[in-house]
């Protein structure tokens, strides 16, 4: 069995040190590094290349013990880990809201048995819910990695049993994968294709390729200055370019994949490799597990405190937090560990594995089922109870109901109206539902959260392909079967023009044409599918109306005072895009709009309450109470 001495490699740590530095800025702002993100996809072909070098030698010398190697596995990543995990419940008692903190307490349970890679792929997509309130987001990649581990080890004993067809076996497998992730996932499931296990499984098998490649190859391409500069320039562009707009970027996630294995296989004995391996490089290398556990709950924690400082200020403090914190955890948990593991007998790992598990889910059960623990915000309940206690029926005189198929009003009625958009079609529906009542139209609602209501478009950042193909292909096939006289655009419409200030992900929307990183270019794709988008809904009939957003807040409804009010001024500002739109295409299309300014605003100012009510959900839905409001405007476009 080779030595710790013989087998370390200092420019394998180089790699892994630009990777880390990589995630870390992608999350300090994707802006700055939009390829960031490929630092994992890099991280796991290391961690192939690293776990079958070990595994192969000692299959090799005759010494594999799956169980030793299980142990050793959970020596060196269990303690850091639990620690965080452990922080991560105190931290987030104090910082995330009750909604957020029922969420987190899903990703804790699962976080014992390594599977948070199903539970966010089931949350990501869904715009209100941001990735900057989930503390142990990160672990998706920790439970690909255990995943990977599980199996691994039994196929190589096999291929090394069968001792031919190795490298034959390794392709078609990766293959496999690749086929599955590019040709499967991302066609029928795109949200879950990134969280895919199966569909990362190639990326972990180039680096178990580039470990058991034949001697002769090795030795080709060995200290090869050419093509380890090579693969260092790629995996550099790539994490300058290939942000996840780009057109086949998924495709080209082969390039910096294939561009690590270049470099750990042709940078030994390389100025490359002497580059790769600068002592300051190869010790955050070896602290890059530590970093990566450390910074997003660090940064999750900052961005949703409530304190009123800049971006630049809380990315300041994220990082010497995490520099202080990730240093400490790997030099006084991480790295005893993992030098003494030989001591640490199988029965206390097992007792340690077990105790992290009941850890994990009996807080995480506990916060589930108490309801995020809302009392640890009293205004939180005071609003939550305000909103649940609004009786729209006494107010409006209308018996709200919700439709089970999307069509609501006079089911017998010659003429429809659509209602198409966000998750603000949802919120103004009490509304549209109300105002309907006294007319002899059919209504039909379709809304999907984080998509806007124009043709051919995609959000982009943190709801990437949402409104690809389905949405699209939905409404065509709508305004095939149905004839509508009125259609209602109702939107979250600043977020897509203005983004969201201080915030990540911003919502600005990208085409085929145009990846948006800005407000100015999303709002040349928004102005292209809003004029696109109405004449294909003129041609078939239709007049239709921009529901303006309502003005959005600061903050949630619940972090505000009750007298809290927004200035007239600063909501024309939000609203000045599509203010300005409808104005300047009133005389070519057939459209009108509905400005809620009518109703929210008066002298200046635009309220939060009134009468007691609650007019909001978060900072940016109306309550019921706010859809009252809103009845006659309603109703006044439908005549």
């Amino acid at each position: 069995m080779p030595s710790i001495a013989k087998t370390f490699s200092p420019e394998i740590q180089g790699i892994r040190a630009i990777s880390i530095l990589a995630v870390i800025f992608f999350h300090l702002s994707a802006q700055a590094l939009p390829g960031g993100y490929v630092g994992v996809d890099m991280f796991f072909v290391i961690s192939g290349f690293l776990i079958t070098r070990m595994i192969a030698t000692e299959i090799a010398a005759g010494n594999f013990s799956i169980a030793r190697f299980y142990k050793n596995r959970v020596v060196r990543l269990l303690p850091n880990l639990f620690l965080m995990i452990a922080a991560s419940v105190l931290i987030s008692y104090f910082v995330l809201k009750p909604y957020e903190f029922m969420q987190y307490a899903k990703s804790l349970q699962f976080s014992a048995i390594y599977v948070t890679n199903i539970v966010f792929s089931r949350q990501q997509g869904y715009f209100d819910l941001s990735r900057e309130v989930k503390p142990l987001l990160h672990t998706w990649s920790l439970s690909i990695e255990e995943q990977f581990y599980l199996f691994f080890p039994v196929l190589l004993i096999l291929l090394y049993k069968l001792k031919s067809h190795r490298m034959l076996i390794i392709f078609i497998i990766a293959l496999a994968s690749f086929w599955a992730r590019y040709w499967y996932i991302e066609q029928h499931m795109p949200t879950q294709g990134f969280f895919s296990f199966v569909g990362r499984i190639w990326e972990f098998i180039i680096g178990a390729a580039v470990a058991t490649a034949p001697q002769r190859l090795k030795d080709a391409v060995s200290a090869n200055e050419p093509l380890a500069l090579s693969g260092v320039l790629l995996m550099i562009l790539s994490l300058i370019f290939l942000d996840d707009g780009v057109a086949y970027s998924g495709l080209l996630l082969l390039v910096p994949c294939l561009a690590t294995a270049l470099v750990i296989l042709s940078s030994a004995g390389t100025i490359t490799g002497r580059a790769l391996g600068w002592k300051y490089l190869v010790f955050i290398g070896g602290m890059s597990y530590s970093l990566y556990l450390w910074h997003w709950p660090l940064l999750s924690w900052v961005r949703n405190a409530d304190y009123d400082i800049s971006r630049t200020t809380q990315n300041l403090i994220m990082i010497m937090a995490t520099v202080i914190i990730s240093f400490l955890a790997w030099k006084y948990v991480e790295e005893p560990c993992r030098r003494n593991r030989g001591k640490f007998s199988g029965k206390s790992v097992a007792s340690f594995t077990f105790i992290f598990f009941v850890f994990c889910n009996v807080f995480g059960i506990y916060i589930y089922e108490h309801q995020g623990m809302e009392n640890r915000f009293p205004n939180w309940v005071k609003v939550k109870q305000n909103i649940e206690h609004y009786d729209f029926n006494a107010a409006t005189g209308v018996q709200l109901k919700y439709p089970s198929n999307g069509s609501f009003g006079k089911t017998d009625a010659q003429d429809k109206i659509l209602i198409i958009g966000d998750s603000h079609a949802g919120a103004w529906y009490p509304a549209f539902y109300a105002a309907i009542q006294k007319t002899n139209y059919q209504g039909v609602l379709a809304g999907l959260p984080g998509c806007p209501p124009l043709f051919g478009i995609m959000s982009y950042e943190g709801a990437k392909d949402i409104c690809e193909g389905d949405f699209d292909t939905s409404i065509a096939n709508l305004l095939k079967a149905q004839k509508f006289k009125k259609v209602f655009l109702v939107a979250h419409w600043s977020m897509y023009s203005e983004g969201e200030p201080e915030k990540q992900p911003n919502h600005f929307i990208s085409d085929s044409t145009t990846t948006s990183y800005d407000a100015k270019s999303s709002k040349a794709v928004m102005a292209r599918a809003l004029e696109s988008t109405i004449k294909r809904f003129n041609e078939n009939g239709a007049q239709v109306v921009i529901v303006h957003s309502v003005p959005v807040l600061p903050k949630i409804i619940q972090s505000l005072p009750e007298d809290f009010t927004t200035p007239l001024p600063v909501y024309q500002n939000q609203n000045r895009f599509m203010t300005d739109f409808v104005a300047s295409h009133r005389g070519s299309l057939s459209l009108s709009a509905i400005d809620p300014a009518e109703v929210f605003c008066a002298n200046e100012v635009c309220i939060s309450r009134a009468e007691g009510n609650v007019l909001y959900t978060d900072n940016n839905h109306v309550s019921q109470a706010g859809a009252a409001r809103l009845i006659g405007l309603v109703g006044a476009a439908l005549n």
